[in-house]
């Protein structure tokens, strides 16, 4: 998508003088609205309970990622 090119205020008064002209910038988007900051709350409890099979689960699924990670199982 080509960009719009602004056009100048008033034409220059030195035709060789054309690129010291300030050029007059129009928005075509109003500013983005200022957000409030986002509040983060952690209501996990401190441990989180995991069944065994679910353990079977994620050791199957990234063992090797584990093991890279950690190093072998002893």
């Amino acid at each position: 998508m080509a960009r719009r090119r602004s056009r100048q205020a008033q034409p220059p008064t030195d035709l060789h003088d054309y690129l010291q002209a300030p050029l007059v910038v129009q928005s075509e988007r109003p500013p983005a609205p200022v957000s409030p900051p986002i509040t983060v709350t952690d209501d996990w409890p401190e441990f989180v309970p995991v069944t065994d099979q679910e353990t079977r689960i994620i050791t199957a699924f990234f063992a090797d990622l584990l093991d890279e990670l950690f190093g072998p199982i002893p």
